[in-house]
Parts: C-alpha cells; structure tokens; sequence
C-alpha cells in the first residue's frame, strides 16, 4: 500500500478521534479502513466489514472535509469493499502484501546470545555474526547456511536480524521465506502488463535493503521467479548488500535451481551445520531449562538421555524436554527422572524410517549430508581424508543395509572396480576398531537409515 497513502488517512482519523466525533469503541472499526488511491477529486477508502462501512457512508461529509484539508484540494469519498479493491486495483494489493512481508517480524527470542554454539555450528555462528559486525558486502557475500532441517540455520538468520535492530538500527533488513518470495513474484505477473509492471515495483522494494535473508532457497522452484530473483540478485551483489540464504541441502545438490543461481550461490562461503554432538545437545537443554527449575526439577540422568537420543533434530531435542515438562505440569511429580521420563516419551518415534524404500541413492544422501559434502565428491577421484573417509562409509553401509555387491556399489560410486570397493570396504571395517568418530558416523547413521537388526 502506498505509505503517503497510510500516513494521510492515520491523519485523517487522528484528527476526527481528536474531536471526539466517535467513541473509542466504536473509532476501533474505523481503523480498519484503508485509503488506497486519490484519482483527480475522488479519494478510495476500502472498508471490511459492515460497520465500518455505515461508519464511513453515515459520515461522508466528515471523512471528505477532514481529507480535503490534509489533502490541500477537494476531494469527495468513494467507498467500496475490500474484495473490490483486491479487483480493481490488484497491483495496489501485490504492494500492500510485499509491505506486510517486508515488515520487521524477527523472533525476539532468536539470538546470538541464546544460540548454543558447539563443533556442529560454531563455523556458522562467528560467520553470521561477522557479517553483522562488519560492513553490508564484505568478504562472505553471498554467505549460504546448509545443513538439515531443525539444526539452528532459522535461528541464526533471526539472530542476524535481531542483531541488526539493536546494534544498527539504521540498517534495512528484509528477510522472506522462498515460498512467500515466489507467491508474491507469481501474484505481482498476474497484474503485469494489465495494470502496469507491478513486477518492476516490487523488484525495487525488494532491492531497498541493506540485507538480504531468505531462508529454504530449495524451494524456490518456479522458473519464473528464479529469472526474476537471478536479477535483483546481481543488483542487490552490486549495491553491496549482503545475502545470507539457507538450503537443507548442499548448494551443489540444489535441483530445479538455475545453474547459473547455484554458481553464484557458491562464489560465496557455503557452510554447513552438522547434527550437534552430545555436550551441544546437553547444553541446548540446560539453556532451555534454565528459569524452570523451581517449576520442575529435571534430574541430570533425563538430560543426558535427551541429549543422547534426540540429538538428530534440535526442534525434537527441544519438543521432548517440552513434552517431558508439559506432563510434569499435569501430573506434578516430585521430580523428573527416568522412570517418569520412560512413561512419558515411550510413544515417542525416533527413527522414521523404511528399510523397504532403502536404496544407494539414499545412502549417499545421508552420508553427504553428514559430511557436508556432494555426490560428485563421493563418486570422484579426490583423495582429501574428509572425502575418503565418506567413500568408506558409504561402502560400508551399502554392504551392510542392502548386502549390495561390490560391483554394484563401484558403478553407483562412479564407476569403481569391485577390488576397490571390496578394499573400501576393508578399510571401513578398520577405521571402526580404531577411529571412535567414524564408528560414531556409522552407528549413527545406520540407526537414521533404519537397520532393524539393531
């Protein structure tokens, strides 16, 4: 919606208030009314509800004057439903939407201070924080975010912004989520070339920023909407403004993206966030219990059992401590231990899995995942430890989940002989006996895959 707009018709109803025209329950339904265009001498107020509407039309002479001297010219009202207005001036619609979703709407109680840094997002973390500290554009531009769902990447991007509210109030922060950001692109091609290039406005609305987040960058899938974000991209690199964006995959892996998009995208500094080890999930619990513990006593053995078995997704982590401490309150227990811990999360579903549907493709998902890694690493010839030590483990839990034969493995890994992978797997085998962190990646990634022999 036109600002000047807003701000003309907060007068106007400020000014009538301040005569005491209306009572201040009944001037509550006025506020509910919008002016969304002044053509020549007619000024549009839309209304949503019947009330608002007898208001508005039982006092026209009232609501026309009062505008007509803020306005400067005389000006007569017209008055017409919401659903009208979305009819006849759909481009005024597609601005007040993009004003809505580029309003400050960070939560407050995402920031760097409660966000739990461990070996699994500590990288993450400083680079979030640096691209706040120093200037719009600097050296991480793009900065990508990868990792699973529920490990912290929305809470670092609303960190960013709330960062930014408080120590640069100046700054002009837009964050959108990919499918709001296509939803308005597709509403905005609607109206083009029917009632202007509603597009080209929003394209400025979207470029008056200092920052840039958007958050899920997978999902922008639409073709059309990733020819328009590929331009207020390279503006928005030109202007200086700094991007953050998140993915749950890694940018190479970013199907139904432009390759141009994921290019840019890597020109940056990609960096993944990990499953948080036990002491991080410990001390996420401890942070979130914190303030509690006159309401529930949480005995130390619960915790490590949480931070032991719901480690995979920080939100699960967080929803059983919220669970566990829900029932607490229903049943009052004296304390919380494993007994009571045991009746309430027996129900629980760790693992959501289905040997059935298993098959390498989805290994080599889960183990690039893990690595943060992407399949061509996996199927080709560097011999980086990190990418070795990926490769066995692949190997290692095809042979083991889906008893595959060595040649069938090699042709998924790249065309791999059966010697090599014969060899890999030999390799894996050894590294278990001797390197606990790789026999922690293979329990934990067997028990994620569905091994029902365990």
């Amino acid at each position: 919606m036109n600002s000047s707009y807003e701000k003309l018709w907060t007068q106007v109803l400020d000014a009538i208030m301040a005569a005491g025209v209306f009572e201040q329950d009944t001037f509550s339904w006025l506020k509910k009314t919008t002016l969304f265009k002044i053509d020549e001498s007619e000024a549009y107020v839309a209304y949503r509800s019947i009330v608002s509407y007898n208001l508005l039309n039982n006092n026209q002479e009232l609501f026309a004057d009062t505008l007509s001297e803020l306005w400067g010219k005389e000006l007569s009202l017209v008055i017409v439903s919401y659903k009208d207005m979305e009819q006849l001036l759909p481009e005024v619609v597609v601005e007040q939407r993009t004003n809505n979703l580029l309003e400050f709407k960070f939560n407050e109680g995402y920031t760097f201070e409660s966000f739990v840094e461990g070996s699994s997002n500590q990288e993450a973390y400083a680079a979030c924080l640096a691209v706040c500290t120093g200037k719009p554009g600097g050296m991480f531009n793009p900065l990508m975010l990868f990792g699973n769902s529920g490990l912290g990447k929305t809470h670092l991007l609303h960190a960013v912004g709330n960062y930014l509210h408080k120590e640069k109030p100046e700054s002009r922060v837009l964050y959108m989520y990919s499918g709001d950001f296509v939803s308005l692109l597709i509403e905005a091609m609607k109206t083009k070339n029917v009632h202007g290039n509603t597009v080209e406005r929003v394209k400025e609305q979207l470029l008056d920023c200092d920052y840039f987040l958007i958050d899920d960058i997978q999902n922008l899938q639409h073709a059309s909407s990733q020819e328009i974000f590929f331009t207020v991209y390279n503006k928005l690199l030109q202007q200086n403004s700094q991007i953050i964006l998140t993915s749950d995959i890694h940018p190479q892996e970013l199907s139904g993206l432009q390759a141009r998009l994921v290019s840019r995208f890597k020109s940056g500094l990609a960096i993944n966030i990990s499953k948080p080890g036990f002491e991080t999930s410990k001390a996420i619990l401890k942070k979130k219990i914190e303030g509690r513990q006159e309401a529930c006593q949480i005995e130390e053995d619960v915790v490590d059992f949480l931070a032991l078995r719901f480690s995979n997704d920080v939100r699960n982590l967080e929803g059983s401590l919220n669970r566990l401490i829900f029932n607490a309150t229903l049943f009052n227990p004296p304390v919380i231990n494993m007994e009571f811990a045991s009746q309430v999360l027996e129900t629980e579903t760790i693992i959501e899995s289905d040997t059935a549907d298993l098959n390498v493709k989805e290994i080599k998902k889960a183990v690039t995942r893990y690595y943060g890694l992407a399949y061509k690493d996996l199927e080709g010839k560097s011999r980086q430890k990190k990418i070795m030590t990926a490769r066995h483990l692949c190997v290692w839990l095809c042979r083991e989940l889906l008893h595959k034969p060595y040649t069938v493995i090699g042709v998924e890994l790249g065309g791999r002989d059966h010697k090599t992978i014969a060899s890999s797997y030999e390799r894996a085998c050894l590294l278990m006996k001797k390197e606990p962190s790789f026999l922690e990646a293979a329990e934990d990634l067997q028990s994620r895959l569905g091994d029902k022999r365990k």
